[in-house]
């Protein structure tokens, strides 16, 4: 190597050193800034025809950065953030519902209106044992209102959460679409982007908590962003535009509005179905899932509890007609909801259940099996909208056309249901279940509790309109001709002779209905199953609605906890991947000093002999 070579060389390594010393200062000062990745530069040495160094580059800094462990942090984030907005709501859902030993849940208070009834019971004339009846059915009535009421302002904080996650989201990839096109420039004019690129990826981390996206590298370092499901999000330096429409009014068991995304193509989407995780995601789903399934289960317990109350038992009478035999039922006092339980064996000799279910509106007609939530009946609905008993029985004869039975009017507008000898077929029982409308002479049943929401209103689970049952614990109370008049307890007749006031039959039913009437809950509240409802009493009910709210609280906290554990050590693992050593780099920094001293060194000598060849020439 000749001294030229050699003085490049040493030309060549100070000037590497000397970016590299830079590159290492400033990977110092930034040793506590937040999201600042560990810089390194790289070099190019180029040589000519002898081996010789004629050149050196150094231009390129690098960021040292685990792109795998990014994206598995990020991914991480999306989930946990998800996790911690359930936990969250389900926590202070839990407080509402409160616990089984809470004095002022409803576990306790319909609890205290057993008592009350059984009190009652056993003194039917007492006006105070009748006054603490009232007073548990209200305490009960204004609690399931009150939640009912907390409920609905947690859908519209969610809903209000949602307004500003979109506007967050919204601002966040105009951000990355500005610092994204700045990467671009300076990539195009061979300027650093290292500290961009860390920018961009702090602005990626705070996106990825409230959607779970994909990013891929686009062209000129730029990025590429798409939802789970492939929708873009950002693409070719554009963005989508985010949007959202706050829901004024969420009514029950309706889903609120959406979040929308916009492609610079101008084709829209929805943003939350196009998503499956992150704070966004989970915030949706509490509106218009789980608290809209929280208020259900509360609608379930008010529908069945009035229902207990009210409806009665309409026995028929056995008939025989030639050889055919099978019962008389009256179905004059049928209303919208109720129906009629036809238990009958067919022509195969297999035992069939039909549930013939009462309609005002006949287009809602016909019914499918999920109109109750007896897994085991099959259901027909029929038109009571004529008023007429005759009608009805027209109606339903149609209804039960392929049954094989012989259906008809006995003459007294009264319903007849006849197994068919030839067929053969056979009718087991025929009863009606049938919600009293006057607070005496319609048996023992009496509406302890009414629908307020649109005047006073008898509650019979009618379907019109949505469902009665829908939003109904909003609107449940204690009927008004109770409050007026405690007696109604127990005065449950008034023809052809009163009863006495010291009859115990009706406080006797009502409290059978409370504690032994045992029916199949609605499974779309979330307890049970379509094909296994849960079965049992109203006051069984409110015991697992209170420890589903509980449990699910419970293992939403679990989840959340596991979940922010996990990323709380991907956090450290990622931010130990790219952060800044100071006993590296000054370690570092003094070996750079060394080996600029060193071509220095190289440089005075060769400066040396340069100044002797000079002197002897």
């Amino acid at each position: 190597m000749g001294l030229t070579s050699a003085l490049n060389t040493a030309v060549f390594g100070i000037t590497y050193n000397q970016r590299q010393l830079d590159v290492t200062a400033n990977n110092i000062a930034n040793a506590d800034t937040v999201g600042y990745s560990k810089k390194s530069i790289s070099a190019t040495a180029y040589f000519d025809g002898q081996g010789n160094v004629a050149g050196l580059t150094a231009t390129e800094i690098r960021r040292v950065v685990d792109e795998q462990l990014q994206a598995d942090y990020f991914s991480s984030l999306t989930d946990t953030n998800y996790a911690k907005q359930i936990a969250n709501f389900t926590e202070r859902l839990d407080g509402i519902f409160g616990t089984i030993g809470d004095s002022s849940s409803l576990s306790s208070l319909i609890g205290n209106l057993s008592s009350a009834l059984s009190t009652l019971m056993n003194d039917p004339g007492n006006y105070t044992a009748q006054k603490e009846v009232i007073a548990a059915s209200e305490a009960f009535a204004r609690e399931l209102n009150s939640a009912h009421e907390r409920i609905t302002d947690l859908r519209k904080e969610a809903d209000d959460s949602l307004s500003l996650q979109a506007q967050t989201v919204n601002n966040l990839l105009t951000s990355i679409d500005d610092i994204d096109s700045a990467i671009r420039d300076a990539t195009q004019a061979n300027i650093s982007t290292a500290d961009m690129e860390d920018e961009r990826d702090r602005l990626v981390e705070q996106l990825s908590g409230y959607l779970d996206i994909e990013v891929s590298d686009g062209t000129n370092n730029t990025i590429f962003i798409q939802t789970a499901n492939g929708q873009q999000l950002y693409s070719d330096g554009q963005a989508a535009n985010i949007s959202f429409t706050p829901t004024h009014l969420l009514q029950p068991g309706v889903s609120g509005q959406t979040v929308l995304a916009t492609t610079p193509g101008g084709t829209t989407y929805d943003l939350i179905a196009a998503s499956s995780s992150g704070a966004m995601v989970a915030t949706a789903e509490l509106r218009d899932e789980i608290l809209v399934e929280a208020q259900k289960q509360l609608d379930t317990i008010a529908a069945e509890i009035s229902l207990a109350f009210s409806n009665v038992t309409v026995e028929s009478t056995a008939v025989t007609a030639g050889a055919d035999s099978g019962f008389d039922l009256d179905v004059s006092g049928l209303q919208a909801g109720n129906t009629i339980t036809l238990e009958y064996t067919d022509t195969l000799g297999v035992a069939q259940t039909v549930t013939l279910m009462a309609v005002s509106d006949p287009s809602l007609l016909p019914l499918d099996n999920t109109a109750t939530s007896d897994p085991n009946d099959t259901v027909y609905g029929f038109d009571i909208s004529s008023g007429l008993p005759a009608t009805y029985i027209t109606n339903i004869n149609a209804a039960l056309g392929s049954t094989g039975l012989l259906v008809s009017n006995n003459g007294s507008d009264e319903l007849r249901v006849l197994g068919d000898s030839g067929a053969p077929t056979s009718v087991e029982s025929l009863t009606a279940s049938v919600t009293v409308t006057a607070d005496s002479d319609q048996g023992l049943g009496l509406s302890i509790f009414v629908d307020q929401r649109a005047g006073t209103e008898i509650f019979t689970d009618a379907l019109e309109d949505g469902g009665q049952r829908v939003g109904y614990a909003g609107g449940i109370s204690v009927n008004p001709s109770l409050l007026a008049d405690s007696a109604l307890l127990v005065n449950y007749q008034t023809t052809p002779t009163a009863n006495t006031p010291n009859d115990p039959a009706r406080p006797q039913f009502l409290l059978n209905a409370l504690n032994s009437g045992t029916v199949h809950f609605d499974p779309s509240a979330g307890i049970g199953s379509t094909s296994s409802p849960f079965e049992g009493t109203v006051i069984d009910y409110v015991n697992n609605t209170i420890a589903f709210q509980g449990n699910q609280a419970e293992d939403a906290k679990t989840y959340a906890t596991a979940k922010e554990t996990l990323t709380t050590n991907l956090a450290i693992r990622y931010e130990e991947s790219y952060s800044v050593n100071l006993d590296t780099e000054l370690a570092f920094m003094v070996q750079l000093e060394n080996a600029y001293a060193a071509n220095a060194r190289v440089m005075q000598t060769i400066k040396e002999l340069f100044d002797e060849l000079l002197r002897i020439v």
